[in-house]
């Protein structure tokens, strides 16, 4: 601890009399906090240069007068109850005249956050995340303690700012094979997930009142951040199937951020026409595409049709995926794949944003992935994916009959398009939660528009990767009898 004191050996006080005084101004400011720990005296002596029996003087006086107290075997702490206060001496006195304050200016940041977990979860809560159960924990730990063994010494060098070559060529081949997207690794920037992704990609593009197409309903923490560079939002609807491209606007516009692979939240999977017109139109308007794969590792029927990436031969798409979907959220890595000019650009931004991603996670990773162990833990978890989506299909269907449902064919979530018959979702989703059962509506916050989003009030998004098949049962079950109990409600 460094204490903010200031002794004056050419005033007439004594030594102990300013230390004395100093320490009481800083209790009675709070700037030492009741019941926090004092420095040791003979500490506190070296550092001011006196003697340590001056410094004992002054504690012991505050601890007359009720300031400080000691602890045995512990040390000497400020007391949880104070004395009556009074008016705290200047803690230093410098002799410099300060000027009035100017009024401070107000941030420039606008904009808001996107919601993350919540502190406490329902009993049963159909959250649309992975299971963290299933990381794969032994495999991980053996791989950390061979990278330690082999190269350790890295650990404490500063990583290169766009990552480790060994993790960026890992997931160039893993995406040539996977995505038949086909990358140089300098491509391929190591970024804390899909949220710094697009902090990169905005900064690079994005100057206030610039044009972004979004998807409506969206991803929030995409357009938060646009917003918090004051971007104008063109927000396109989207069906089951994705966004519209028949909608999209006419005219220049900076950036777009589509999820073809698994739409966020709706689930619908861009069908090749709709991606191709996409491309075409991006060409025309002068705008790069932003493409997330979104759940891209989860799917559970086909090939699915090739990525965006994949299909464009004007350089026009910058491709994003991360890792928290399939390994967990708190490893905190993903990439952004960027075309070859804008790989400069981009790698200074990413140093700005935070030098490097740290060493170790990455090597486990790059290794994790070369070796095949990867692709194995997709295989095992999309397996037991699929039998918990089944489950939570046939539950629905067994206790509300024909439900007509979308992005059942990836993801970790299906969306449960509601009939007339049934309360809007909000309603659906507060019955619920008194229930102890976690249901989700169609965020639409961040997003602004005249007519309200369709999907707002008929759809009820059900994740179903983070609960055993008999806890998807009994949620259901749950919920059927809420919706029961509201309508005999209603009718009395």
């Amino acid at each position: 601890m460094h204490l903010p004191i200031e002794l004056d050996r050419n005033r007439d006080e004594p030594l102990q009399n300013q230390l004395y005084e100093q320490l009481r101004g800083l209790i009675i400011a709070r700037r030492l906090k009741p019941n926090s720990r004092l420095i040791a005296t003979r500490f506190l002596a070296e550092q001011l240069g006196i003697s340590r029996t001056t410094v004992l003087l002054a504690y012991e006086r505050l601890i007359s007068e009720g300031y400080l107290e000691t602890r045995p075997a512990v040390g000497t702490y400020v007391c949880s109850v104070l004395p009556d206060l009074v008016p705290a001496p200047a803690v230093v006195s410098s002799g410099v005249e300060f000027l009035p304050q100017m009024e401070l200016r107000p941030p420039v940041f606008r904009g808001g956050s996107p919601q993350t977990s919540q502190q406490e979860r329902p009993l049963i809560d159909f959250w649309n995340g992975p299971d963290f159960r299933i990381f794969p924990l032994k495999t991980w730990q053996r791989m950390t303690q061979h990278v330690l063994e082999s190269v350790g010494k890295n650990l404490s060098h500063l990583p290169p700012s766009a990552g480790i070559d060994p993790l960026k060529a890992a997931i160039g081949e893993w995406l040539a094979a996977h995505r038949g997207i086909v990358v140089d690794p300098e491509q391929v920037i190591i970024v804390a997930g899909r949220q710094q992704a697009y902090n990169i990609v905005a900064r690079l593009f994005l100057r206030s009142g610039d044009r972004v197409v979004v998807e409506w309903p969206g991803h929030d923490g995409a357009t938060f951040l646009f917003d918090s560079f004051g971007a104008e939002q063109c927000l396109v609807p989207v069906d089951e199937h994705g966004i519209q491209v028949d909608l999209l606007p006419a005219g220049p516009v900076s950036l777009a951020y589509v999820t073809p692979s698994h739409q966020t939240p709706i689930g619908g999977t861009l069908p090749l026409e709709r991606r191709e017109r996409l491309i075409q139109w991006a060409r025309g308007a002068g705008a790069y595409l932003i493409e997330d794969d979104c759940n891209g590792d989860f799917r559970y029927r086909g090939m699915g049709p090739p990525s965006l990436k994949s299909l464009d031969p004007y350089g026009l798409v910058l491709f994003t995926g991360t890792f928290s979907k399939s390994l967990g959220a708190g490893l905190r890595l993903g990439y952004l794949v960027v075309p070859h000019e804008l790989v400069g650009p981009a790698v200074s931004v990413k140093a700005l944003l935070d030098n490097a991603n740290p060493w170790l996670e990455q090597m486990v990773l790059a290794e994790f992935i070369a070796s095949g162990e990867f692709d194995r833990h997709l295989r095992r978890v999309r397996k037991i994916y699929m039998e918990r989506r089944d489950c939570l299909m046939a539950s629905l269907q067994q206790h509300f009959g024909e439900v007509q449902l979308g992005g059942t064919d990836a993801g970790t979530h299906l969306t449960w398009f509601l009939p007339s018959t049934l309360p809007a979702a909000s309603v659906i989703q507060e019955l619920a939660l008194m229930r102890g059962i976690g249901v989700y509506t169609v965020n639409t916050e961040g997003q602004t528009e005249t007519a309200a989003c369709p999907y707002a009030k008929n759809a009820l998004i059900l994740g179903y990767s983070s609960l055993d098949e008999w806890q998807i049962r009994d949620g259901v079950a749950g919920l059927a009898a809420t919706l029961r109990d509201y309508r005999r409600r209603a009718a009395g």
